[in-house]
């Protein structure tokens, strides 16, 4: 009987076809498990001023207590370490293509530690087309809708970027603790309910964390409640100190002195002191009330236990000299808004890239 042909032992076009869709999967497979880690992670950046480190130096010791009738600052009990530096999974599963920048901006100079600054997150309210110029200007002027905060958020995260807080900034100075190789610093003014409604769920996302300067007046009145700080600094974000009663303390205008020394310990002391009985960890960063400070105010500051301060010049690149005067970029209600009911954007992020390159919202002087 004459053995099996040669052809019997050949497997069909149809074996042959799954056959080879089994070696691609594994190919495909292989090629996702030795995939390049995303840009962005952990790594040295140099700051500026380092060499300056006398000027301005302030650990995270005992905070003294100030002549006079003011009250006495409590002990500074040391802040939770932020997050490590992780960099979280995409929102949307896979990592999105990234535009490239246009080439007409400047250089980021070493030692660029963006601090974003922010107040709301809110969408306008329906009736807001019904308001009159002065109030639609109340509401928007501290304003950046949703869409737009998303979207910045998201090209943060496309860009290799990864949020710390203020005391991280210290911890660098003071200690050496390194950052990552692209720092960004994000803050919130005031006090508002979205900062939990909004703010917070986007952050989470994005594996985000941010600084929230608390100023009491809002909780008093209102706009935040003490649970709500508490959610916030439960997430591992950064509880700030913005004074007591929201009033500016330094550069009052022409002709306007300065608050007293009493006044100015009595709004950064005390706002310390509730935040951290509130909280259960004493604020090391403050925000200047409308942006003025001096060289009393800030050696008040340091005296008062914070290892930093946030004012609202305009810059990117921060130094240890310049620690209680670091600079911010604005983020405004129109930048990269064409309609800010709809919440039409510019998916390009033109003016925040530019913001992001150094590029300020402020007009240069005469």
């Amino acid at each position: 009987m004459p053995g099996p042909s040669r052809k019997a032992f050949l497997p069909s076009k149809g074996t042959q076809a799954v056959a080879w869709i089994a070696v691609l999967a594994l190919l495909a497979a292989a090629c996702t498990a030795h995939r390049p880690a995303s840009p962005g992670g952990p790594g040295p950046v140099a700051l500026a001023s380092a060499s300056a480190a006398g000027s301005g130096a302030a650990g995270s010791g005992a905070a003294g207590s100030h002549t006079g009738s003011s009250p006495t600052a409590s002990p500074s009990h040391p802040a939770s370490p932020s997050p490590g530096f992780t960099t979280a999974p995409s929102p949307l599963g896979s990592s999105p293509s990234v535009a490239p920048e246009p080439s007409n901006l400047p250089a980021i100079p070493p030692g660029a530690v963006p601090i974003l600054y922010y107040h709301r997150v809110q969408a306008p309210p329906a009736a807001y087309e019904s308001w009159s110029k002065t109030r639609k200007a109340a509401f928007i002027d501290y304003d950046v809708v949703p869409n737009a905060f998303a979207a910045q958020l998201d090209w943060l995260f496309d860009h290799g970027y990864t949020t710390i807080l203020p005391r991280d900034l210290a911890a660098y100075w003071d200690r050496g603790v390194p950052l990552p190789a692209r720092p960004v610093i994000l803050t919130f003014d005031d006090g508002w309910h979205d900062w939990v409604g909004t703010v917070l769920p986007m952050l989470q996302a994005r594996g985000m964390i941010a600084e929230f300067y608390v100023t009491l007046g809002a909780i008093s009145d209102g706009n935040i409640s003490w649970p709500e700080v508490q959610t916030l600094a439960a997430a591992g974000n950064g509880i700030g100190a913005h004074d007591v009663h929201h009033v500016q303390l330094a550069e009052l205008g022409k002709g306007r002195p300065d608050a007293s020394a009493a006044t100015m310990w009595a709004e950064i002391v005390g706002a310390r002191q509730a935040i951290g009985q509130h909280v259960g960890i004493y604020p090391d960063s403050m925000a200047y009330v409308g942006g003025g400070f001096s060289p009393a105010l800030e050696a008040l500051v340091q005296e008062a236990g914070y290892t930093t301060a946030r004012a609202i010049r305009r810059g990117i690149v921060q130094g240890i000299a310049l620690r209680y005067q670091l600079h911010v970029v604005r983020i405004g209600p129109y930048d990269d808004v064409s309609d800010v009911l709809t919440g039409t954007i510019d998916p390009n992020l033109p003016i925040f890239v530019a913001r992001m390159h150094g590029v300020s919202d402020q007009r240069p002087s005469n």
